[in-house]
């Protein structure tokens, strides 16, 4: 009797406790079932910290979209075609950025102005000419004595700067294609020779207007011609179409003399006494000039004999390398002014470039001064 009674509490109590394992995993697995569907409320600490990340990774998505939507340039795009016309493709290489700058390269022919506004961009001074932005001249053109360049072509660089690259002021080659080549160029009421003298103003005015940094090229150091032509173009810049305020915009203007020797760099004082006296009364050189020499860039040609050993001597000034590392520091250091009164991104400064071209290219100012030139 006392053996069965022990039994039957045993029994009793074995069967009861697989039944409650059994609800036990039932609620287990039902409440894992409902977390899947509906996730438990969180408190405020975890929603909190939760909510960081992801804002973190949605801004860095936007400037991902941003920077994807921006086609990369391999070279350069016009702007102004052969023609001089407006030339609307440039805007698709362009954003809604405010944080940009526009560095303007002018000068006559040959000087090196693609050379050096692609060196500017970013190319290497010993890289391949071919990897350039801008095309440099090339030995068949040179010798030809025709440029390379015709318009006005833009390059935008991955930090946001928009070089632009024009062809040459007061060009020979382009007097003779207008004289003796395709003859739609020329004009009914001025010369060949006037004709080219306001073409390379109105680029200037325009240039003028639309540049925070204006970079001057020559290939000798005493030039008169091209300082009286830059006064003349600040005398003819018309005032901004979209300013706010009665304030002349004016760009900062670098003079940069190319292919120095020796002589050159030894009278740097002197060249700069004789460059202030030409611009003297310009608005674009009252905080001083600003100068720069560069020698010539001798590139080692593949398969030629080595230089002999007094080119190895020192050749009294600093290697190209250096001078041009000081010229383009000194480019991106200059701040950058306001073109129109107000902040402009980079597509709206691009429309209102258009605008002004066209301004220009009906400017009754031009036209007239254009006359007396030939009286």
């Amino acid at each position: 009797m006392v053996e069965t009674s022990n039994e039957k509490p045993k029994g009793k109590s074995s069967v009861p406790a697989f039944k409650e394992t059994d609800s036990v995993i039932h609620t287990i697995l039902t409440k894992e079932h409902r977390s899947k569907e509906i996730p438990e409320p969180q408190n405020n600490s975890n929603k909190h910290q939760s909510s960081r990340p992801r804002k973190k990774n949605g801004i860095q998505q936007v400037l991902a979209n941003k920077l994807s939507s921006v086609t990369e340039m391999a070279h350069a795009t016009a702007i102004l075609d052969y023609q001089l016309q407006w030339v609307d493709k440039g805007v698709e290489y362009l954003t809604d950025n405010k944080d940009f700058c526009v560095v303007g390269v002018i000068g006559g022919q040959g000087v090196g102005k693609s050379t050096i506004a692609s060196m500017l961009a970013g190319a290497r001074p010993t890289g391949a000419r071919r990897s350039y932005m801008f095309w440099p001249q090339s030995r068949d053109v040179r010798e030809n004595g025709v440029n390379q360049t015709y318009g006005v072509y833009m390059a935008v660089s991955t930090e946001r700067y928009i070089f632009l690259d024009t062809q040459p002021l007061l060009s020979h080659s382009l007097l003779d294609n207008i004289m003796y080549g395709d003859r739609s160029f020329m004009s009914e009421h001025l010369s060949p020779d006037t004709q080219i003298e306001i073409q390379s103003l109105q680029l200037l005015t325009f240039l003028m207007s639309i540049c925070h940094v204006l970079v001057v090229i020559n290939d000798w150091s005493v030039d008169p011609m091209l300082p009286a032509l830059l006064k003349t173009a600040e005398m003819l810049k018309p005032p901004a179409l979209d300013s706010a305020t009665r304030e002349e915009h004016l760009p900062h203007i670098i003079f940069v003399y190319n292919f120095s020797n020796r002589s050159d760099f030894t009278q740097e004082k002197e060249h700069k006494e004789t460059l202030r006296v030409l611009m003297k009364f310009s608005k674009m050189v009252e905080n001083g000039i600003m100068a720069f020499w560069l020698p010539d860039n001798k590139l080692p040609v593949r398969g030629a004999t080595p230089p002999p050993p007094q080119y190895l001597q020192y050749q009294g000034h600093a290697s190209f390398q250096h001078c041009f590392e000081r010229l383009r520091n000194k480019v991106f250091s200059l701040p950058r002014g306001n073109l129109a009164g107000h902040p402009l991104t980079e597509k709206t400064w691009f429309h209102l470039a258009a605008r002004i071209w066209d301004s220009l290219q009906k400017s009754q100012q031009l036209i007239e001064f254009g006359r007396l030139l030939q009286t």
